[in-house]
């Protein structure tokens, strides 16, 4: 997986990484280039339940250095299989996007409301959900992520936390989607490019390959990306079975993600509020006087 002069090289086995490690240096060697070997990691990606031992990759008779996660195109590749520390990253980058224009943007009285929104949609969540589209999130993902979006929109709208203001009436004064509907959107749209490729495509490959040895763990194992596209595709009223055929065609693929990613961001905000409703009516009954027993009733008006 090379992009420009940076290079992700898997490998199923030590041997296998050594082999492909020496081969791509002999051939940069071949084009006059040179691999830096500081700048050069191995990450170790352990089995479940299991801890493999060092690799020990070398190049040039230089050990490559092991870690445990390290950036590739802005995007951080950990020895888990989780998208945590990525998460973690955008976050980090959408709250500098969002600091070096505070001054020129959102701290700018001559620009209106809607200038700002805009600005904040263009950059700074897009900064946000970059790669979105590729992550495996978990519910604590998202709202780690919904929490940011909050954030800067109630400090642009100026909004204090005092006025109890519910986050769908944030969301609908700003005229901005939920992250969640979002993500969905840019995930069913991923998933028909991809679909729609050819078979010796690397990415159709890998969202249609599966192990050949290995055994999902008892339990609750890790949580794979077909998985979330078959939850995402029943959340959106697309049938997983036939989902495959009607994203052949761009178009009708295009206004089936609209159409199911509108109906989710409806549906989810009719949920919220009959929760916040039946969370009211819970404070406002009245609570029953407490009880104490029988044995203390007469030593207390004794």
């Amino acid at each position: 997986m090379q992009y420009a002069d940076d290079n992700a090289t898997p490998g199923q086995t030590a041997e296998d990484l050594q082999r492909t490690a020496t081969t791509y240096n002999t051939v940069y060697e071949r084009f006059g280039m040179q691999v830096s070997t500081d700048k050069t990691k191995a990450l170790i990606q352990h089995p479940p339940g299991q801890i493999l031992p060092n690799i020990n990759t070398t190049i040039n008779e230089h050990t490559l250095e092991e870690v445990d996660q390290f950036s590739y195109l802005e995007s951080i590749l950990t020895s888990t299989p989780t998208c945590k520390k990525d998460v973690e990253n955008r976050i980090r980058a959408a709250h500098s996007a969002y600091g070096r224009l505070s001054c020129r943007v959102f701290n700018n009285h001559a620009l209106t409301m809607a200038t700002k929104i805009m600005v904040v949609q263009a950059i700074v969540l897009s900064t946000l959900l970059y790669a979105c589209e590729t992550w495996t999130l978990y519910r604590s993902d998202i709202q780690s992520l919904e929490r940011f979006q909050q954030y800067k929109l109630r400090q642009i709208l100026k909004i204090p936390w005092e006025s109890h203001t519910t986050n769908i009436a944030v969301l609908n004064q700003a005229s901005v989607t939920s992250v969640e509907a979002t993500i969905i959107h840019h995930r069913l749209r991923w998933a028909g490019h991809v679909q729609r490729m050819e078979p010796f495509r690397l990415p159709k490959i890998m969202l249609y390959g599966e192990l050949a040895n290995g055994t999902r763990p008892r339990g609750a194992p890790k949580l794979r990306y077909k998985d979330q596209l078959k939850r995402t595709l029943a959340l959106t009223n697309n049938d997983p079975s036939s989902w495959e055929q009607t994203a052949r065609d761009r178009v009708t693929w295009r206004r089936a993600v609209h159409q199911g990613t509108t109906a989710f961001e409806e549906k989810r905000k009719e949920n919220e509020e009959a929760k916040r409703r039946r969370r009211r009516e819970r404070q406002e009954q009245p609570r029953p006087p407490p009880t104490l027993p029988c044995e203390l009733c007469p030593r207390l008006f004794h």
